[in-house]
């Protein structure tokens, strides 16, 4: 926030985080077979030894149903409601072999001698201690893709054979707005009426940025950002194409026939009146309606949004030009929620301390298009706390001292002192535009409009 109004072509970089890992899946599969191979030798245990000591081989029975039950969570933990299940399933797990340690520790006459838990603590430990262990680490770094339980596709190989039926939405979904939301709603009370599911197929980047490169604009949101959205809408799943060479010369009926039916089982295609897809962009509306007998689908258009009756429809398009004109609040009307960006927490080059107004700098990558240089009241929600803060906001490149190559969005945080945030992922949400940016003269007028800035944030935060 430390000053004014300087244009550049240099942006803060949208950036998508990356999906699990080859070695992620390797960690995946040797904890299922070390799991499944403690329970396997619980069982044999049990069959074979029950009657030495039965609390024993009973607390062993339990626990490889719990160790099956947690197995299969974890492989499933990106599916709707597993996720879930694997928390529960492993800290009952972890919790139980805690207890069940101390037990045999502290009172070893209730175990038998040389049952699976008289040696507890002894070379067997690391099967049910170290496992739960690394299934919860796991569970912490990797959680379900998007938000709600909503199942992310990122390839066709991915979608079950057996999925569907599905009701479908096709489009872009760039910014994820009140036009896409539209049709989302709609897919889903289709959905419901079919008994279907309600599946979002978008793709990984505009494809523009493959058919006409110099015509891409940039993105409202980038593509993980757009997926957390989709997923707030209580969709079952997204498919995520890769927007290629290939896929831009599949033919229309094509991406018809391979993609939504054999792939998907469409029943519905809910689509607005301009789509467009496949080669060339020969796919339309016309022909969506002529393939829908043959393949056993209807097709639902949803008419354009146009906010409180005016004569503007709402587009990605609209929202680029509200943002480049700091709009933010117009933006958030037709957005249907308030423009934000997030990143994380990075060193500056501490000239807001230095003048009395500590900034937290986000880095260059951020997950959305910031609006245009200029000072914003607004929030900063720090994810790593939960704690909301009030804020005075800063877009832009500190022009009274000029030595800041790319714009930066940077954020006071209001009456807070030694407030560290230093790596913390935070959300930085725009409320108001409170000017635009200006080079001062000299420090005694920066920062005397700083402190009007902050008073000014204050103001509009405290009436919001």
């Amino acid at each position: 926030m430390v000053d004014a109004m300087s244009h550049t072509d240099a942006s803060p970089q949208i950036h998508s985080r990356t999906r699990m890992t080859g070695i992620g899946r390797v960690l995946v599969i040797v904890y299922a077979v070390m799991a499944l191979g403690a329970t396997g030798r619980s069982l044999v245990q049990i069959i074979r030894r029950f009657d030495e000591a039965p609390l024993a081989y009973s607390l062993s029975a339990m626990a490889a149903v719990v160790y099956i039950v947690a197995t299969l969570a974890l492989i499933l933990a990106h599916r709707r409601g597993w996720y879930t299940v694997a928390w529960i399933a492993i800290v009952f797990e972890l919790t139980g072999v805690i207890i069940v340690g101390a037990l045999s520790l502290l009172v070893p006459a209730l175990f038998g001698h040389d049952s699976v838990w008289s040696y507890f603590g002894m070379g067997y430990v690391f099967i049910p201690l170290v496992l739960p262990v690394f299934g919860l680490w796991w569970l912490r770094t990797h959680p379900p893709e998007g938000r709600a339980g909503m199942i992310v596709f990122r390839d066709l190989s991915e979608v079950p054979a057996d999925f569907g039926p599905s009701v479908i939405a096709i489009g872009k979904f760039d910014g994820v707005h009140l036009g896409h939301r539209a049709v989302i709603e709609r897919m889903r009370e289709d959905a419901r009426a079919a008994n279907a599911l309600a599946v979002a197929v978008t793709f990984d980047r505009n494809p523009l940025e493959i058919l006409r490169p110099e015509l891409c604009p940039e993105n409202v949101v980038a593509t993980d950002r757009k997926l957390d959205l989709l997923g707030e809408l209580d969709l079952d799943a997204t498919l995520l194409l890769t927007f290629d060479r290939a896929l831009a010369s599949l033919a229309a009926e094509d991406f018809v026939s391979s993609i939504l039916v054999d792939a998907l089982h469409v029943v519905t295609v809910l689509v607005g009146r301009d789509f467009r897809f496949g080669r060339g962009g020969k796919g339309d509306v016309a022909l969506l309606r002529e393939l829908g007998p043959r393949y056993g689908f209807t097709v639902d258009v949803v008419e354009d949004v146009h906010p409180d009756g005016g004569e503007r429809r709402v587009s990605s398009t609209w929202i680029r030009e509200l943002l480049a004109a700091g709009d933010v609040v117009e933006a958030a009307r037709v957005l249907g929620r308030p423009v934000s960006v997030s990143g994380e927490v990075v060193h500056g080059l501490k000239r807001g301390r230095e003048l009395g107004f500590p900034t937290a700098n986000l880095s260059e990558v951020i997950d959305a298009l910031a609006p245009a240089d200029g000072v914003y009241a607004g929030w900063l929600d720090d994810h790593a706390t939960g704690i909301r803060h009030p804020a005075a906001i800063s877009v832009g490149t500190n022009p009274t001292f000029d030595d800041v190559e790319r714009r930066q969005v940077e954020a006071h945080v209001l009456d807070e002192v030694g407030l560290d945030l230093y790596g913390h992922h935070v959300t930085v949400e725009f409320t108001d535009h409170l000017r635009g940016m200006v080079a001062f003269d000299g420090m005694d007028a920066l920062i005397a409009q700083m402190a009007a800035d902050v008073a000014e944030a204050r103001t509009r935060l405290e009436t919001d």
